[in-house]
């Protein structure tokens, strides 16, 4: 890629449902576990009952507090923040920029976000002050009962105040921006970090994505999502298998740390990767009622239009930049929701821009599907992937699927020596972003 600014990964963090930090998330993958497991507070048949679709969950079971810094910032901070906030100490401390500091004015935080969702305690004052009588809601009502409401509780639900407290806790003090772009957040920020890096407004950029939506109402609320209702939670989510059926939510911070080659070289700090290319593409998938005519229906994306051309040129982009070509690729990092239909459609667009040859795995059904989190985590097994020779197997998937034309890894892990791997992520607005990752 032509560029005045060679960028370099000094940093990688991750927190998630097969584990925390890079080693133990690292010899999950090798080992084919899977994190998705039965909901914990809650008994299968009252889920059910609820219209909840599936039993079970990707979450993470233990949160090391101590990684969240300050602590008494907790208390205004969502699971989602806290996913982001810890994931991003593990690469902070990967990085040695406590022993080895940059400057905090050149020191700056991209992050991918999606909306955070309040805790259902937190939030039944208000469903309590819209019902009238015992069993009836009134929904103009709602939000009458605001004055029994925390109140700082609106602060641990915005999407921004990850990368607030990450900066507030490293003293970054240089650019900082928050990406709500759904799915593809964690990859779109670690663009974003590049172009403020290349253009010299930073030396040293956070970047990454998390999000929690282990829980029911996570679940109910991304209905449009392809949710298996399959209950068994070591199968049920097998993306690009012959008898896939959908995705199973999760939670999962992740965070990469980009520096100019230039300032990791003074800090003498071990470059772990570096980042050669990017393209960002997108395709219209909305229905009739979003054009600019007056609504006669509810807005609603239309599945059926999403037919993979933004991924297709969003790989061609990064390709050009990063000027590799299909057979330089040790894989492709792809996003797998585990649907029939997207799958499919992805695993065609790979084939359509890198050709049926080149493996292709992905780490979404290890750990649940986590949106912004999970396209970071897929950046942060990538650099794993190359440092290691290894490529993950996708997990639970078992048997090929025929109308998914590309050379996917299941079963166990394959060895690579190949150094440079493609990570993709698309969204349900029609948005897709690519990179390409180099040893």
């Amino acid at each position: 890629m032509a560029k005045s600014t060679e960028i370099v990964i000094t940093g990688l963090g991750v927190v998630s449902s097969i584990g925390a930090g890079t080693e133990a998330f690292w010899n999950s993958l090798m080992q084919g576990t899977s994190g998705i497991a039965p909901f914990e507070e809650h008994a299968p048949e009252v889920l059910v009952e609820a219209g909840v679709p599936s039993p079970n969950t990707g979450a993470v079971k233990e949160l090391d507090k101590k990684r969240i810094r300050p602590r008494k910032s907790i208390k205004v901070m969502a699971r989602d923040i806290q996913l982001g906030v810890a994931a991003s100490d593990y690469a902070w401390e990967s990085a040695q920029l406590e022993a080895k500091p940059v400057d905090p004015e050149r020191q700056g935080i991209v992050y991918g976000a999606v909306m955070i969702m309040a805790d259902l305690e937190e939030i039944i004052p208000l469903y309590k002050g819209a019902m009238v009588g015992e069993n009836e809601f009134d929904a103009s009502l709602f939000g009458n009962a605001m004055d029994e409401m925390y109140p700082l509780w609106m602060l641990k639900y915005l999407p921004n105040m990850t990368a607030c407290h990450i900066g507030v806790a490293n003293d970054l003090r240089g650019p900082s921006n928050t990406l709500v772009a759904g799915d593809i957040g964690g990859v779109s920020a670690v663009i974003e970090a590049m172009r403020v890096i290349d253009r010299g407004a930073a030396d040293v950029m956070y970047t990454g994505g998390c999000n929690a939506t282990a829980m029911p109402q996570g679940t109910t609320h991304y209905s449009m999502y392809p949710v298996t209702r399959d209950q068994d939670a070591k199968t049920a989510y097998r993306p690009f298998d012959a008898e896939r059926s959908g995705l199973i939510f999760g939670e999962c911070g992740a965070s990469t740390i980009l520096e100019s080659r230039a300032s990791a070289e003074k800090r003498d700090v071990p470059i772990l990767g570096t980042v050669i290319g990017y393209g960002e593409a997108s395709e219209a998938v909305w229905n009739q009622a979003t054009d600019f005519a007056p609504q006669t229906e509810d807005v609603r994306i239309d599945v059926e239009k999403f037919k993979g051309t933004s991924i297709v040129n969003a790989i061609r982009l990064a390709m050009e930049r990063a000027e590799v070509k299909a057979e330089d690729l040790a894989f492709v990092m792809a996003q797998g929701l585990g649907s029939q239909y997207h799958d499919r459609i992805e695993a065609e667009a790979i084939a359509a821009a890198v050709g049926k040859d080149v493996p292709v795995t992905c780490v979404s059904s290890a750990t649940g599907y986590a949106f912004a989190g999970s396209s970071a985590a897929a950046v942060v097994a990538s650099v794993l992937s190359l440092q290691n020779g290894m490529i993950p197997a996708i997990a639970n998937s078992k048997t090929p699927a025929e109308d998914c034309p590309v050379n996917l890894v299941m079963g166990t892990p394959a060895a690579t020596e190949k150094k440079a791997a493609l990570v993709i992520a698309y969204n349900y607005y029609g948005q897709a972003a690519a990179l390409v990752i180099g040893k």
